[in-house]
């Protein structure tokens, strides 16, 4: 295989992947129907708290991709929820 058809096969593969590969959404997440599983599990971390969501995207980025800031929706409503909720007594 000469140069220049390495250069024109390399060239034409890097714009095939460039052209199908699926664009990042900067848009919040709607938990209410999650578009991939994915994104379903990390509406039921949030429902259990800001620090399980936090974890549950630091734990699958390399998965999932996942911008934490995409679900504030989800986490605005946990936070209404709790403040809605009586206090727990605390056991010593």
């Amino acid at each position: 295989m000469n140069v220049v058809s390495r250069k024109l096969l390399s060239t034409s593969v890097f714009v095939l992947v460039a052209a199908t590969a699926s664009v990042a959404s900067a848009a919040p997440v709607d938990c209410a129907k999650p578009p991939d599983r994915g994104e379903a599990r990390a509406c039921e971390a949030a429902a259990k708290g800001v620090a399980e969501l936090r974890q549950f995207i630091q734990r699958t980025r390399a998965i999932y991709n996942l911008y934490i800031l995409d679900f504030d929706r989800a986490v605005a409503a946990y936070a209404a929820n709790e403040q809605q909720r009586p206090p727990q007594p605390k056991v010593a």
